[in-house]
């Protein structure tokens, strides 16, 4: 029998920070959508991902030599809570962006709406 949990409760443990402040990690199984054709259902399954916290994205460096069409840097606000969208970190280092209504099982758990 397999163990179900929400979708509240999945966005809850993804924010949770161990001891020294930093993201715990947790597996992943999502659902991908293609919004041009409408098509989608490959399942990209993420192990050891961290939740993207604001403070890593800020650190980052400016690279003026990788823009140089642009001398200042400028961000858009990403909309997470409208899009419904998260940025996990992947153990590579890569980052990804997710939609979190096609969470399909979050560590081993069924997810449910």
């Amino acid at each position: 029998m397999e163990k179900h949990i929400f979708l509240r409760q999945v966005l809850e443990m993804m924010k949770t920070k161990n001891a020294f402040g930093q993201p715990i990690a947790f597996d992943l199984e999502v659902r991908t959508f293609n919004k041009n054709n409408k098509r989608g259902g490959v399942l990209m399954i993420y192990k050891n991902a961290k939740l993207l916290m604001g403070d890593k994205l800020k650190g980052k460096p400016f690279i003026e030599a990788s823009h140089f069409y642009r001398k200042t840097r400028s961000r858009t606000n990403p909309n997470h809570w409208d899009n419904l969208t998260r940025n996990i970190e992947l153990p590579s280092g890569q980052i990804k962006k997710i939609k979190i209504r096609y969470i399909t099982k979050f560590n081993e758990m069924q997810v449910v709406y």
